[in-house]
């Protein structure tokens, strides 16, 4: 077996073959590192020294003996840590700008919402950020059977567009934009059904041709899709603001 030794400057070699290190002989120098991948740095003269000498043992039908070849890990230099700290602060930027805006629609919601392109209307919502809910839509036939459509104050515009407060997607025959509307009077504590752009819809079987009270249990067709109106905000039920 092959016996490897390590000189001075670093270099193994093999003692059997060399009285002293054929390295420092031609000049080589103390060795130098090179990075390996893993991050561990090596000699690479050591490396197809020993390289050699296992093919050679192999060949030779000898034993092989595979030195311990010391190593360190490569720290990020600082430019790239530099680099790192740089875009994690662009990222907290972004994330503080994110929150900031969605602040500020959440702001915007709460005070108004638009109904026509040139008017706007307030919005009454509790302190807890909640618009209060005055009846439900409730499909009972149709594509979207056993969904129910939440009515908040104000008109709730019905159509296929996901910009309407109810929306009936699956529906072909439901216009895209306010086939019709709901409308809850807060004054009067009535709610009512209006005709929109769509021809198609029916209050209790018949063609809706003008605004029609509605009442718990009214059926409504909108398109090919059917509907029972549930009023939770009727007779002595209303909500009312704490300073009333």
């Amino acid at each position: 077996m092959s016996r490897l030794v390590k000189c001075e400057n670093g270099h193994f070699y093999d003692a059997d073959k060399y009285a002293k290190c054929p390295n420092c002989s031609r000049g080589a120098g103390p060795k130098k590192d090179v990075v390996m991948e893993g991050g561990i740095s090596t000699d690479l003269d050591d490396v197809k020294t020993v390289a050699m000498n296992i093919r050679g043992n192999i060949k030779s039908g000898r034993s092989v003996r595979i030195p311990k070849v010391s190593g360190r890990t490569v720290k990020p230099s600082n430019e790239i840590l530099a680099k790192e700290e740089q875009r994690m602060r662009e990222l907290q930027e972004k994330i503080k700008e994110h929150k900031d805006s969605l602040g500020e629609q959440v702001t915007l919601a709460k005070e108004s919402y638009e109904i026509d392109n040139d008017k706007t209307v307030a919005v009454h919502v509790f302190e807890n950020g909640i618009e209060p809910v005055v009846g439900w839509l409730v499909c009972v036939n149709g594509e979207e059977k056993g969904r129910d459509y939440r009515l908040i104050r104000g008109r709730n515009r019905i159509g296929r567009d996901s910009d309407m407060d109810v929306t009936i997607r699956k529906d072909q025959k439901v216009t895209r934009e306010e086939h019709c509307s709901v409308v809850y009077d807060e004054k009067s504590n009535l709610t009512f059904l209006v005709p929109g752009n769509g021809t198609l819809t029916y209050y209790k079987g018949e063609m809706l041709r003008q605004p029609q009270q509605l009442c718990s249990g009214d059926a409504v067709e909108i398109g090919e899709t059917k509907f029972i109106f549930i009023s939770f905000c009727e007779g002595e039920r209303v909500w009312k603001n704490e300073e009333e």
